[in-house]
């Protein structure tokens, strides 16, 4: 009974050096006094599988891992999966409440976006795993009984809990590991938990594995460029010829570009040719001329390209900082000047990206109302990230009197407020 807390032990462990987000707890076994308390809020003997796993194994449990952002998974998934003895509750859908429904279903774990892992009473075994989705408000059986699905979840590292999570393990009798595309995924995990970058940099495709595993920081640049820029390039295209999902192989581009940087530029400018050699997003396009092409270069591009965009649509602040926020250049500051309107939204972000001047700051604090609410807006953040020091005594002062007549001058509480969170930051 106890052999699901060490496996999940040994999985957080792994993955916490793997620098995941993770969370675990197993609490001891539930009292029998607990548990006939449980039975008598609720009016049923629990079942004998749940009671064992209660008693015996942990009245209360929880596991969560998220990976970092940099992990190009094979699936969309992270885990999740509890449940506490003092909670469970009969599972009632909305607008079912005064049905007079049979109590059939018994909750052990909601999931964070609403669906729900439940217990079919109903079923032979009486703890046969259900998952209800809270959108379609569709059952899903993964598994025929409590211990069943502990062990099967277990192994498929702990995925869930929402509904999307699931049926690509699945077959008719539930969770299946021997699926193709569960023999995949645990493969994966295995390879994310134990491979490191001495192993990988071995050989180019292992570390092509590793770098979409672990994104592209410093020593793994170091390591692809132990390789001729060529060999590694072409490697990358192939790797991103193999990808059917296309957010997946953009992805896998813009880490050719984070490896490759200046050695890319060629590639990159072909992007740009009227007959490109490879179809890319705009954002794509951006990035890999952010990191790629020398900066005056790649922003005339870009601007040309958002220039155009303007002619047949309204520009918005999120367009253009989707395809200038990789750039991080004052240039961006002083072409926004002319383009900014309202609503502000995406612009306020563009413009902590582009790390402005205390000039740029007190310059646009005295602008145009567009200007001035998008430094209000973006001022804590820029505060934040680059400290009292970034200023000088009489720039803070300036700073804080154009914010103060700001704030003498806003109507709406919306804004005050926002001149309030600025003002804040210089206390």
């Amino acid at each position: 009974m106890d052999a699901w807390k060490r496996q999940w032990q040994e999985l957080i462990q792994a993955l916490e050096q793997k620098g995941a987000d993770t969370r675990l707890y197993a609490g001891p076994p539930a009292p029998e006094s607990g548990l006939a308390e449980v039975e008598l809020r609720l009016g049923i003997r629990l079942p004998q599988e749940l009671r064992s796993l209660l008693k015996e194994g942990a009245g209360q449990a929880y596991v969560y891992w998220n990976l970092p952002d940099a992990a190009l998974l094979p699936f969309e998934v992270s885990g999740e999966l509890g449940w506490d003895a003092d909670r469970l509750e009969f599972f009632v859908p909305p607008g079912e409440e005064n049905s007079g429904g049979t109590q059939r279903y018994l909750s052990f774990h909601p999931a964070g976006n609403g669906d729900e892992l439940l217990l079919d009473l109903h079923s032979a075994s009486g703890t046969a795993v259900v998952h209800w989705a809270h959108e379609t408000a569709e059952y899903l059986l993964l598994a025929p009984s409590i211990m069943e699905f502990i062990d099967k979840i277990t192994a498929l590292g702990c995925v869930g809990a929402e509904e999307w999570q699931y049926p690509e393990f699945c077959g008719e009798a539930g969770l299946d590991p021997e699926k193709p595309a569960s023999r995949q995924w645990m493969a994966w995990l295995n390879e994310y938990l134990t491979l490191t970058l001495a192993q990988a940099q071995k050989e180019l495709p292992l570390l092509l594995r590793f770098a979409e595993m672990f994104g592209m920081p410093k020593e793994t640049a170091e390591a692809f460029g132990r390789y001729h820029a060529e060999e590694v390039l072409q490697a990358f295209l192939e790797r991103a010829g193999q990808e059917r999902d296309s957010s997946q192989k953009e992805a896998i581009l813009c880490l050719a570009g984070d490896a490759l940087k200046d050695k890319a530029a060629e590639f990159v400018r072909s992007l740009w040719s009227g007959t490109p050699s490879l179809e890319v997003s705009r954002s794509t396009l951006a990035y890999l001329s952010a990191h790629c092409l020398p900066e005056d270069e790649g922003l005339e591009r870009v601007f040309r390209l958002l220039e155009g965009l303007a002619e047949t649509q309204k520009l918005s602040g999120y367009q253009a900082n989707s395809l200038l926020q990789n750039f991080h250049s004052r240039r961006v500051i002083e072409w926004m000047e002319d383009k900014t309107a309202f609503p502000y939204g995406g612009w306020d972000t563009l413009y902590v990206h582009s790390q402005p001047a205390p000039s740029d700051i007190i310059q646009w604090l005295g602008g145009s109302d567009v200007q001035r609410q998008i430094v209000i807006a973006a001022f804590p953040a820029l505060y934040d990230s680059t400290g009292a020091r970034f200023f000088s005594a009489a720039e803070i002062r300036q700073i804080r009197n154009l914010l103060e007549q700001a704030l003498d001058e806003a109507v709406l509480k919306k804004e005050k407020q926002a001149v309030r969170d600025a003002l804040g930051r210089l206390e």
